[in-house]
């Protein structure tokens, strides 16, 4: 029958360090559940009864439970089941070192050469537990002999009483490992090159099987509970998603180009070093296109992205990505035409809880376009993303927008939360137009009767000052002002629209980065014609009164909270319009006469309506 006491200690160690890793490195609320039940299991089936486990870990499932009740407090409940389960698990799993003598797994450490100083303080070190917390009893019960009730006391009593009772125990362990390093000494530790052992101990044929079975476990555990995403939101993708997810290329996004009626770029992400190809056409004609690839991360994270050019201005294509042998679904989009058309804005995407806001945030975006069939293109003004170069982030925005990015294409523009002095991961996962001084940080195009200038306000921050010296800073600034107004004066289109994460007339003017754009910006935007500015950052919807002949909207698609909106105190002057609830969307619809822009919350309710006058 199996029982853990008659394992080997360094199974033992092996078995608890394959448990710990597994639930460390998944996500996935499900799989650490069910990891924390096996290990449970686990030590049942050891002679461990659960009622054993239960008193053995009573003090640490307190903080546990009191973890997650502070993560549910401010709305991060995911979170916190999450971290308390993945706590507990290493906890239950620690007590498979119940069911062995401390000097065996002394020995144990010993005979896998660790060094036996080490070895030996690690097991002095769990004597100490024991003794501190009998110390600790001890003093506790004297205190409560003496007359004092200290369960009836306040809280200021209670820890003057703790503070009393830590600190002769704590001076007592310092003296103790004072007089145990004295007496390693006088035992000349490493003094022989061999050591002799009065009881060797051996590995037996079970042994090595749960030392071979464990960790391939916990590989295969990691790999599974990866791919099935990190909990109650990955899993809710669309089913497209999760199929293609298994597949040879997923995480398909359109990208708008400098001339969207004659070229799409497409770009997807494999976990392979391969081959990428687009196989594109209309009717009865079939070209091909190869991709570059780019390596995000060595051997698990690649995107791919393809150009096609020579496209059917107002033409639908058909098109599928893959290697040559594996193909994803066949999908469309189709190029701009030169009528009449809309667009879908959508400020800041950034979270409080990845797996519930992206999931969201996802279901919003495809409300927008179920709602709005019309709409022809995408525009995010930054912060799709919490952390700048975390995969996991990128792969839940590309996981929920696929559905919608895959048809129409996305233009976006990089916030504070994508840069990190310079956006680089960004520019590697959102391809865009390089046609100016910083190739897809700055850009522009046109669509219908509209012109785009697309503009990373995080060249203002000062990380960005600092990195480049300010005199080098200065002359890129200028280089870019004057490119800016090169490029507004050659367009004859009828709306000019600028995009940017922060906004030139902020809620609350807590950054230097608001005055510097409304200083080297704001006067050649407003002199080459721009009338609307789309922002984002500060995570409301706002809308300003005209200034220098531009209205600025703000937009917020996220769940995140806004502490930029101080309630109670008055809004500055310039603004028109503020709504704070989250997950707002706008639509931008562009006719011969004018531009109208629509804002909708999370429920598709209609709560401002703002038009250019008619031209």
């Amino acid at each position: 029958m199996f029982s853990l006491a008659a394992l080997d200690p360094r199974t033992k160690m092996v078995m608890i360090a394959a448990i710990s890793t597994a639930a460390m490195a998944v996500e996935n609320l499900r799989f650490l559940l069910g990891l924390l039940l096996f290990t449970s299991a686990l030590l049942a089936a050891g002679k461990v009864g659960f009622r054993q486990q239960l008193k053995q870990a009573r003090m640490a499932v307190g903080m546990v439970v009191f973890l997650f009740l502070l993560q549910a407090l401010f709305g991060q409940m995911e979170l916190g089941a999450a971290l308390s389960i993945r706590l507990l698990i290493i906890i239950v799993s620690a007590l498979i070192l119940l069911t062995g003598a401390p000097r065996d797994y002394l020995l144990g450490l010993v005979q896998w050469k660790i060094p036996y100083e080490i070895a030996y303080m690690v097991i002095i070190g769990l004597h100490f537990f024991p003794i501190l917390r009998e110390e600790a009893m001890d003093v506790y019960y004297s205190i409560q002999l003496r007359g004092m009730e200290i369960k009836k006391a306040s809280i200021a009593a209670k820890l003057r009483v703790y503070l009393k009772i830590s600190l002769p125990i704590l001076a007592g362990a310092m003296e103790r490992a004072k007089d145990m390093s004295i007496s390693m000494e006088a035992r000349a530790f490493r003094a022989y090159p061999k050591r002799t052992y009065m009881r060797k101990l051996k590995l037996k044929a079970r042994d090595l099987i749960c030392m071979t079975m464990f960790p391939l476990l916990a590989a295969v555990f990691i790999l599974t509970g990866c791919m099935a995403g990190t909990g109650t939101g990955d899993h809710m993708t669309t089913e497209t998603s999760r199929q293609e997810d298994r597949a040879v290329a997923s995480q398909i996004l359109l990208s708008q180009t400098e001339n969207p009626q004659s070229s799409q770029a497409v770009s997807w992400y494999s976990c392979r070093k391969e081959t990428g190809l687009v196989h594109y056409g209309i009717k009865n004609t079939n070209c091909e296109a190869r991709a570059e690839r780019t390596k995000i991360r060595e051997g698990e994270y690649y995107r791919y992205k393809a150009v096609l050019t020579g496209l059917r201005p107002d033409t639908t294509y058909q098109y599928c990505v893959g290697n040559g042998q594996s193909w994803s679904k066949v999908r469309s989009f189709t190029t701009a035409g030169k009528g009449n058309f809309s667009f879908l804005f959508m400020g800041d995407i950034q979270y409080q809880v990845r797996e519930r806001d992206y999931e969201t945030w996802g279901t919003l975006l495809r409300r927008a376009c179920r709602e709005h069939p019309d709409i022809n293109f995408g525009i995010l003004s930054g912060d799709m993303v919490e952390k700048s170069a975390d995969i996991q982030d990128w792969s839940a925005f590309f996981n929920q927008s696929q559905s919608v990015f895959s048809r129409i294409p996305l233009a976006a523009v990089p916030g504070n939360h994508e840069t990190s002095i310079i956006p680089y991961t960004y520019l590697q996962m959102l391809p865009q137009p390089e046609n100016s001084p910083l190739p897809g940080e700055v850009y522009s195009f046109d669509y219908g009767d509209c012109h785009f200038l697309m503009l990373n306000s995080c060249l203002f921050m000062e990380e960005r000052i600092r990195d480049m010296g300010k005199k080098r800073w200065q002359e890129m600034i200028e280089q870019l002002r004057q490119w800016i107004r090169t490029d507004l004066s050659h367009s004859s289109a009828k709306w000019k629209i600028a995009v940017m994460h922060h906004p030139p007339y902020p809620i609350t003017e807590d950054d230097p980065i608001y005055s510097r754009i409304r200083k080297n910006w704001i006067p050649v935007l407003s002199e080459g014609g721009v009338a609307c500015i789309l922002c984002g950052h500060q995570h409301v919807y706002m809308r300003t009164k005209e200034q220098n002949g531009i209205t600025c909207i703000m937009g917020n698609s996220g769940q995140k909270q806004s502490y930029y909106d101080k309630k109670g105190e008055p809004l500055s002057e310039y603004i028109e319009k503020m709504e704070a609830r989250t997950g707002t969307y706008q639509v931008i619809s562009v006719s011969e006469n004018n531009l109208k822009v629509e804002a909708f919350d999370e429920n598709g309710v209609r709560f401002d309506v703002w038009e250019l006058p008619k031209l």
